[in-house]
């Protein structure tokens, strides 16, 4: 291009010179003002039109929409609908009394003798209380007679009593700490503290512990069934030692001690 020609050219010529003006970007650059003011007066348009159907549009719709009063109207008249026959109720009739027979007489009988004279007070201290009369040397309360069945009764009945243990391994009711298990968990989380030791990462160090919860759900009795170093097991007694009164176990209806089972896991992080 010329040295003058360059002056009184546009920059978007000088930028396309020598290049493919037909490739598309230079018509898109060229005639983009243009395109521009088209573009935004169309738009202008539309939104004239649109507001002029919208005020005016709407002022006849509300004329058309008004309802037109008729100069005559129609008057309603009410028939009323004839009444209904009455029918009469009809009663049912009694139901029949059912068939009786006459009730025997009691039959009366004259007074039998006692065959046996009945014990008296004196004779009950001296003798014992069996089902039949039998001889032999008077009774002072010491040893049963064979033949006094309440006595046998009770003996039997007092073996097969088994007394129960002082603290149970399993009852009917286990023990349950206040709030449940995730209530144990989270207590345990927030109070166990892992102790200075040489545990490398990714190691797992479990201590199984078990402790008595009596009757009135107090924990104690606290004993360590699987040690580890004795900086974890301290850990862990510690802990236990602080937990609150437990829910306790019980066994036909009744709280008793029961002993419980705890393993808790120590993990170093990675």
């Amino acid at each position: 291009m010329e040295p003058l020609a360059i002056l009184r050219a546009d920059p978007l010529d000088l930028l396309f010179e020598n290049r493919n003006k037909s490739y598309g970007a230079y018509p898109l650059r060229k005639y983009y003002n243009q395109r521009l003011l088209i573009s935004m007066g169309i738009t202008l348009s539309l939104v004239i039109a649109a507001s002029f159907v919208i005020l005016y549009g709407g002022q006849n719709a509300g004329m058309i929409s008004k309802p037109l009063v008729p100069d005559t109207y129609i008057e309603a008249v009410i028939v009323e609908p004839p009444p209904k026959p009455v029918i009469p109720t009809v009663r049912p009739a009694a139901p029949k009394p059912p068939t009786t027979v006459p009730l025997s007489a009691p039959l009366i009988v004259a007074d039998q003798p006692i065959p046996k004279p009945i014990p008296t007070v004196q004779d009950l201290e001296t003798h014992a209380i069996g089902l039949t009369n039998a001889d032999g040397k008077p009774d002072n309360g010491d040893q049963p007679s064979k033949g006094n069945s309440l006595n046998a009764g009770t003996a039997k009945t007092d073996e097969a009593v088994e007394k129960e243990p002082a603290v149970l391994d399993r009852a009917q009711v286990m023990p349950e700490f206040p709030g449940g298990l995730e209530a144990l968990k989270r207590f345990l989380m927030r109070n166990l503290r892992m102790p200075e030791n040489n545990l490398e990462e990714g190691t797992q160090v479990q201590v199984i512990a078990r402790f008595v919860v009596g009757s009135d759900g107090r924990v104690r009795d606290i004993e360590i069934t699987r040690a580890a170093d004795s900086e974890f097991n301290q850990e862990v007694k510690r802990v236990i030692s602080k937990m609150p009164d437990w829910k306790p176990g019980s066994q036909n209806h009744r709280n008793v001690a029961v002993y419980f089972s705890l393993p808790v896991n120590f993990v170093r992080a990675e």
